[in-house]
């Protein structure tokens, strides 16, 4: 007898989305009666709601849960709340999957008797898939040690080393696995018996959370080599709002500090392991990043309060002990000198650096 699956979609504003979304996860080739839906419907204002009910009414396994808006994160856990499955997907309902991805997948992890299955995706838009995006890990089974030291570090962020070596000019050194929810199969046991719940102060960023913690509590992860979701590209989306609104991202960006300390005490106090420094990269990535997002013209703040929000990024103190602490190594002159500027303090001149690269019309990419 096939295991029940739950399927938590968060909804919020997504009325020209969600049909295709649900259709999707309705046709699986899964046993109907073990395949619980669970959409929560985060507040939408658009008609999302009155779709799900539409749905709800045809389909006895789904169940829709209106709430007041409260975010993403708290939509999430909602759906855990609500979950009975002994498995969970996290899909989003502006997304589809492959019919056979509960299938395949509840197979996989039942078999390979793991914890987790992470699988790959393809980038969708305008009706065509533009980008294939498979797992970049070198075996498919990982275990004990293997999963805090290979796997976790992979949806974290970027090391030190990583940094170094995009210095150097080492081709993808600073790939990140994605780190969404919707591609890993996850164990609902696991979850609840470590009480792990998304941080509901994060607006981006809660993905990395959640991910890095849950596979901090797996003793087996098996990795497939095969792509089963669909990531819908829209402009309307909170991500593609995020990346171009610099505040946005710099308030994004300190809460997510936040959050990882948090994650930081949690895995410490659970296994005795400290990952600070497999994301410490992207600390002091994210230090030049932001001195680039914030130097651009922005005609809703002036160049001081733009200086003032980086300040208040750089100076803090965990970001701070992390930059002291980053050695830089030989490689390219251009990439090295906002680091050099970073190991100095030199914060104020490498606003006006930047904000003189602006004038030229060159934009900063990893």
């Amino acid at each position: 007898m096939k295991a029940k699956v739950s399927v938590i979609i968060p909804a919020y504003n997504i009325r020209d989305y969600i049909e295709k979304s649900l259709n999707s996860v309705l046709e699986q080739d899964y046993n109907k009666e073990n395949l619980e839906i669970i959409v929560v419907d985060d507040g939408s204002t658009d008609g999302t709601a009155e779709v799900l009910d539409r749905y709800a009414e045809c389909n006895s396994n789904i169940k829709v849960i209106h709430k007041p808006n409260g975010g993403v994160s708290a939509a999430r856990n909602d759906g855990i709340k609500a979950s009975t499955g002994e498995y969970i997907f996290f899909f989003d309902g502006d997304d589809f999957q492959e019919s056979y991805t509960c299938k395949e997948l509840v197979d996989i992890i039942q078999n390979q008797n793991a914890d987790a299955v992470i699988y790959g995706y393809y980038r969708y838009e305008d009706g065509k898939v533009y980008e294939t995006s498979l797992p970049r890990f070198s075996k498919d089974i990982y275990e004990g040690e293997e999963v805090i030291k290979d796997v976790m570090p992979a949806f974290i962020g970027l090391s030190n080393e990583d940094v170094n070596n995009w210095i150097k000019g080492v081709p993808d050194s600073l790939y990140v696995e994605n780190p969404a929810l919707w591609r890993i199969l996850c164990k609902r046991s696991i979850i609840i018996d470590n009480d792990l719940k998304f941080d509901e102060t994060l607006k981006v960023g809660e993905d990395t959370c959640f991910i890095s913690e849950y596979l901090s509590c797996c003793n087996k992860v098996y990795v497939q080599q095969k792509c089963y979701y669909y990531l819908v590209t829209r402009e309307t989306s909170a991500i593609y709002r995020y990346e171009r609104e610099p505040f946005s991202k710099l308030e994004g960006k300190k809460k997510l500090n936040d959050a990882r300390q948090r994650l930081v005490e949690r895995v410490k106090k659970r296994t005795g392991v400290d990952i600070t420094y497999t994301f410490a990269g992207t600390i002091v990535m994210s230090a030049v990043e932001m001195a680039f997002q914030l130097s651009g013209k922005n005609a809703k703040a002036s160049r001081k309060k733009r200086y003032e929000g980086y300040k208040s990024f750089v100076e803090d103190p965990r970001v701070l002990k992390l930059i002291n602490d980053f050695s830089i190594e030989n490689g390219s002159l251009v990439k090295r000198i906002p680091f050099i500027f970073l190991k100095k303090r030199w914060f104020r001149l490498l606003f006006l650096a930047t904000t003189m690269l602006h004038m030229i019309g060159y934009q900063f990419k990893r």
